[in-house]
C-alpha cells in the first residue's frame, strides 16, 4: 500500500522540474520500492493526499493498484495527468461522508484517512497503526517538521489558521513526533533506515 506516489518526471528530457523547484537529490518511487524488493505491480492500494504533480504524477505506473482519494481531488488529478488511472473498478471515492457521521474513512485494516489541512479544499491526512501508537502522515497540511513544531502555516493553503489547527489537533492525538510531514529530508535523521533513502517510520 503507497500513500501517494511522487512523480515520474524528474528525470524526464526536456524537465525543468528539478532547477524550478530547486530539488537537489530525489529518486523515483519505483527505485525506493525496488530497494524493497517491490515492483509498481505489487502495490494494491494507492491512497492520494491531495491532487499536485508530485504527489500523484506517477499514478500511471500503478495500473493494477487501487485508488482511493477525495472525490474532489480525484477530478483534479483527471485534469492534470495526460493518463489517469480511469477503471472505476479501481476507484474508491473517499470523505464524501465527511460533514456527516463518518469524519474518518477506513481504507485497510488499520489505516485511515480524513479530510484536514487546508493545503488544498480537500487534502487528506492518513493515520496509520503502528506497534508503539498510531502516526499520521500528513500529506502537505505540513511540509517541514517546522511547520509542525513551530506552529507554522504552509506557504499554499486555502486556509492557513485552520490548516494549522489541523495539525495541531493530529499531534494532540498521536503525541509529538508522530505527524510525518510531506517534504523534509530530516526523516532520514529521525527514523532509522530501512534502505539507503527509505526511512522505516512504521517499522
Amino acid at each position: 500500500m503507497l500513500i501517494d506516489c511522487g512523480t515520474n518526471v524528474l528525470s524526464r528530457p526536456g524537465s525543468d522540474l528539478r532547477s524550478r523547484w530547486s530539488i537537489a537529490d530525489a529518486i523515483p518511487v519505483t527505485e525506493a520500492l525496488g530497494r524493497l524488493d517491490l515492483a509498481p505491480e505489487d502495490v494494491t492500494d494507492v491512497v492520494l493526499t491531495h491532487h499536485h504533480w508530485d504527489h500523484v504524477g506517477a499514478l500511471g505506473l500503478f495500473e493494477t493498484a487501487r485508488v482511493h482519494v477525495h472525490p474532489a481531488e480525484w477530478r483534479s488529478v483527471t485534469r492534470s495527468l495526460r493518463a489517469p488511472v480511469e477503471d472505476s473498478a479501481r476507484l474508491r471515492l473517499l470523505g464524501e461522508g465527511a460533514q456527516n457521521e463518518q469524519p474518518e474513512s477506513v481504507v485497510l485494516p488499520g489505516l485511515g484517512a480524513y479530510e484536514a489541512g487546508h493545503h488544498t479544499a480537500h487534502q487528506l491526512m492518513v493515520t496509520v497503526a503502528c506497534e508503539g501508537g498510531a502516526i499520521i502522515i500528513a500529506g502537505d497540511a505540513a511540509y517541514l517538521y517546522q511547520n509542525i513544531e513551530g506552529g507554522l502555516p504552509v506557504t499554499v493553503s486555502t486556509d492557513a489558521s485552520r490548516g494549522v489547527a489541523d495539525v495541531v489537533e493530529a499531534v494532540r492525538e498521536v503525541g509529538a513526533g508522530r505527524v510525518i510531514p510531506g517534504h523534509d529530508p530530516e526523516i532520514f535523521l529521525r527514523y532509522p533506515s530501512a534502505h539507503p533513502r527509505v526511512a522505516a517510520i512504521c517499522p
